[in-house]
């Protein structure tokens, strides 16, 4: 075996020149050392790879390996002796190694979720948190409990795949990583810091079902509080069956959050005070809605001489398609259309991920009971030939 007698350190010199120019010995030395005892893939394993038979049979004896090169010999002994500790090789006879044969898909495994911390410890890091390891989730959307929180980070996981990842502080008081076939995924995201769920498409049984990051508020926390609308923290005060929310981490942010808008909302009139509690209107949530459209489309108006036309249940609505507005409440689509004087006007309609493509486009529905808009947007039929 005369690869061995060569020598690994040729190998690797070449490897890292290639890659990062050329280095100094003592630093291509001191690399392959930390390789010993990484608990990922490295340099070393592949050498081992070549170096064994299809069984995983390496011999490693003085003998058989030449006296060429005793610093190769010593790497990769070195590095048999820490993967027999991982339980992922075990030693024949002296200087003879059986290495796993799912050892690199092991270790490939390891890599990965130790570079998945690293992106996770780094995006709570530059919020100025320290989560603990043992709040990770990883791998996290493949269950089948729902996955709502804060967009902590989002971003390319695989370059080669196409993957996507998201890191979500969860109401759980977990942190999860959640990865996505693609950054298509995020096409309707709200920015860092705004509220997410992570919804899936597929079949119950499926292994890896269609994920896509839905959003619920495209503010944060700290902005709801204050926010003139129907925030995402006002559907928690007022739903029947509460949100399980846990006593710390986002949980318990989240928690604090509801009694600070609470409050706010009680010093808005919105709700009295009845020793500790406060009572909250019963129609708040449409209140809050109502205002914050009537607010927004003043301003529109002043600022475009356009009528703002009100919609209910059961009208039409049709026209141009202009704008999306983030608002507290929810995203909000512009619709240029006809007043009911016959004059310019528009209309604030909830907004739908079915027709962001039909951005300065005539689009056309019906306001249903529940106050969301049945778009008519089925393709055209053309004549058959």
């Amino acid at each position: 075996r005369d690869y061995i007698s060569r020598g690994l350190r040729s190998r690797a010199e070449d490897l890292v020149s290639i890659e990062l120019g050329p280095k100094p010995e003592h630093e291509i030395k001191t690399a392959l050392e930390r390789e010993i005892t990484a608990e990922r893939w490295t340099r070393l394993d592949v050498e081992i790879r070549i170096a064994a038979d299809e069984t995983g049979f390496i011999d490693l004896r003085p003998e058989r390996s030449g006296a060429g090169d005793p610093q190769t010999r010593r790497l990769m002994i070195g590095r048999l002796q820490h993967l027999e500790k991982m339980g992922l090789a075990s030693s024949a006879s002296p200087g003879e190694w059986m290495v796993g044969l799912d050892a690199e898909r092991h270790l490939r495994d390891l890599g990965l979720r130790g570079d998945i911390i690293k992106t996770m410890h780094r995006a709570f890091a530059e919020r100025g948190e320290d989560r603990g390891v043992a709040d990770y989730v990883i791998e996290g959307g493949s269950g089948q409990a729902p996955i709502i929180g804060r967009l902590v980070d989002r971003g390319l996981h695989d370059e080669l795949t196409g993957e996507a990842y998201a890191v979500i502080d969860g109401t759980d008081g977990r942190a999860h990583h959640v990865r996505f076939r693609g950054v298509e995924a995020f096409e309707h995201a709200p920015p860092i810091g705004g509220i997410v769920e992570v919804r899936r498409f597929g079949r119950a049984d499926e292994p890896r079902p269609t994920l896509v990051l839905a959003p619920r508020s495209d503010l944060d926390l700290s902005r709801q509080i204050r926010a003139p609308g129907a925030t995402w923290l006002d559907h928690r005060l007022v739903e029947a069956d509460p949100m399980p929310l846990s006593i710390g981490g986002f949980g318990r942010e989240v928690r604090d959050a509801l009694q600070a808008r609470a409050e706010h909302l009680a010093d808005q009139g919105l709700g009295r005070r009845q020793g500790q509690r406060i009572i909250l209107q019963r129609d708040l949530l449409a209140t809050l809605r109502r205002r914050e459209l009537d607010a927004v489309g003043a301003r529109i108006s002043a600022e475009t001489g356009l009528a703002h036309v009100k919609p209910t249940a059961g009208d039409q609505v049709a026209g141009i398609y202009r704008q999306r507005l983030d608002l507290s409440s929810g995203r909000f689509a512009m619709i240029e259309s006809k007043g009911r004087d016959g004059g310019l006007g528009f209309q604030l309609v909830p907004w739908s991920r079915e027709i962001e493509r039909k951005l300065g486009q005539h689009v056309a529905g019906a306001v249903n009971d529940g106050g969301g808009i049945e778009w008519g947007l089925g393709r055209k039929r053309g004549l058959a030939l």
